[in-house]
């Protein structure tokens, strides 16, 4: 049964997310409220900058070095922290991120989603610089 619970879940195969960051998602079914997938940083890669308009996310690194830079809305503009295995960066909706590999063997994350992240990508905006989505945008 697709939607059973109890079924052992992996990865699908690779998609490639708005910032260019190949992402394979999992599929959760029957849950409704989050989703998960697993995300690869190539080493001397920098993503683009992005945010979600209504996405939490959370960034938990599960192999190798990331430096995640996030829009602060304390400081009014980018913050970076260096993230190692089994730490972990949130992004609140609006705020714009950016992920790239520190080191030299491929850093490996696996994103955490709620509301769930659309197939089509339509809550992910490419940004040109760190900052916070205006209204309607």
């Amino acid at each position: 049964m697709d939607g059973d619970p109890l079924r052992s879940r992996g990865a699908g195969p690779a998609l490639e997310a708005p910032d260019r960051m190949l992402v394979r998602p999992y599929d959760l079914r029957p849950a409704r409220n989050l989703a998960l997938a697993e995300g690869r940083i190539e080493p001397g890669a920098t993503y683009g900058v992005h945010a979600h308009r209504t996405i939490e996310q959370v960034t938990y690194v599960l192999a190798g070095r990331v430096c995640a830079t996030c829009f602060d809305p304390f400081r009014g503009g980018p913050a970076s922290v260096e993230l190692g295995v089994g730490e972990a960066v949130v992004t609140q909706p609006g705020e714009s991120v950016q992920f790239a590999c520190l080191g030299s063997g491929v850093a490996r994350v696996l994103f955490v989603t709620s509301p769930p992240y659309p197939v089509d990508h339509a809550d992910t905006v490419v940004l040109d610089r760190h900052r916070r989505l205006r209204p309607g945008e």
